[in-house]
């Protein structure tokens, strides 16, 4: 095991009925005036932006309310609440959504905080000083954004999706609540569980350099994310099924999974995927399912990672020991899984042309050095891409 250095100062309040407990968490931090930032109509229509507009009339809280931020966050949607934070001087951001509305408000905390431009601050040419403080409500669970200091945000007008990370971009509290995901969608739900697997396959098939512990706490997150699954549609509205699911979706990107390795993880799966997110605007757990199992058989056939392929299938798939080929079977068992989600394994069942390909690369060549299994490059973010077709 690699040494390490663990820091998540994030309070979770997680559970049913939490929602109220963010107005004591803001009055003792003395804040009175704060951002409200939301996603789409669905906040409104399950009555939870009344509910909490409420709480915070009621506590003598003041608050201004940016709405529309969309998956695949926007960086002038970002500027937008920026603008609105400093006019009203915001104490604090307040996301209710997704991980896109948590990762917005982020690079808007850190904007309104450091008083530098949003994307300046996400390209690094100007550094994160101070952010304000976020308290958020998850209506939406996959990124773990509430409970981690990364972010992505998408650039409309250069189609440049790119991450930023930095301690002061930690939520100070994060209300998590499964039952306030009942209304979500199915296929949304989904979206959200397998961006949960991947999240945690990035630590684990980076190799096994760390402990056991480490090894096996990833492959119980994900043997039942993946039995959470199995039990949608049915179990929809399940509170166990939606707790354990939002659970491991919560602390798949916690750091955990990457507790006593080399690195963070692998993530050229979730670079390249942003490339496909910004040009085509595809889901974020679409871009993850059509380059992960692609990317595993581009690593398989160098050679590398067999070992680790191989428990993947028989710890976690369900792939028997004494297979022929275990490593091969658990792409084959994987892609059995993403196709069981009603996702796409490959980029023509996504609508992306092969004749697109060389913009892709190109496109998410700019956030390179990243992979640590095969360091990537130009060429071999090809190879994978057209590996996906």
């Amino acid at each position: 095991m690699h040494n390490f250095t663990y820091y998540s100062p994030t309070k979770v309040i997680f559970g049913q009925g939490m929602v109220p407990k963010i107005v004591p968490e803001l009055q003792k931090a003395g804040i009175s005036k704060v951002l409200l930032l939301t996603g789409g109509k669905s906040v409104f229509a399950s009555g939870l932006y009344d509910t909490i507009t409420a709480l915070l009339r009621d506590a003598g809280i003041a608050f201004e309310t940016v709405s529309g931020v969309q998956p695949n966050p926007r960086l002038s949607k970002a500027r937008e609440a920026v603008a609105v934070a400093e006019k009203i001087q915001a104490q604090a951001v307040i996301p209710v959504g997704g991980g896109s509305v948590f990762d917005s408000a982020k690079a808007i905390a850190a904007s309104a905080g450091s008083h530098h431009d949003v994307w300046d601050i996400i390209t690094r040419k100007q550094k994160i000083t101070a952010a304000l403080p976020i308290y958020g409500i998850l209506t939406l669970s996959g990124t773990s954004s509430e409970i981690n200091d990364t972010a992505v945000i998408n650039n409309e007008e250069t189609n440049d999706k790119m991450p930023v990370a930095h301690p002061l971009l930690y939520p100070t509290v994060s209300i998590v609540d499964p039952s306030l995901q009942y209304t979500v969608p199915l296929q949304q739900v989904r979206y959200g569980g397998f961006d949960t697997i991947v999240h945690v396959l990035e630590a684990y098939l980076a190799g096994n350099d760390t402990g056991e512990v480490i090894t096996e706490h990833c492959e119980a997150y994900l043997r039942a994310a993946m039995r959470c699954l199995r039990a949608l549609p049915e179990k929809l509205h399940d509170y166990e099924v939606r707790s354990e699911l939002t659970f491991c979706a919560t602390y798949a990107f916690s750091g955990w999974c990457g507790l006593g390795r080399s690195g963070r993880g692998d993530f050229a799966t979730h670079r390249i995927g942003h490339a496909l997110s910004a040009i085509f605007d595809l889901p974020h757990a679409v871009t993850l399912s059509v380059i992960m199992p692609n990317w595993m058989e581009y690593v398989l056939d160098k050679g590398l990672n067999r070992d680790v392929f191989a428990r993947f299938g028989t710890k976690v798939l369900g792939v028997p020991e004494n297979a022929a080929d275990p490593a091969r079977a658990a792409i084959d068992a994987f892609r059995d899984v993403i196709h069981s989600l009603d996702m796409p394994s490959r980029l023509r069942d996504a609508n992306v042309p092969a004749k697109d390909i060389p913009a892709l690369a190109e496109n998410a060549a700019r956030t390179l050095p990243f992979g640590s299994v095969v360091p990537m490059d130009l060429a071999t973010v090809t190879a994978v891409l057209e590996r996906s077709l």
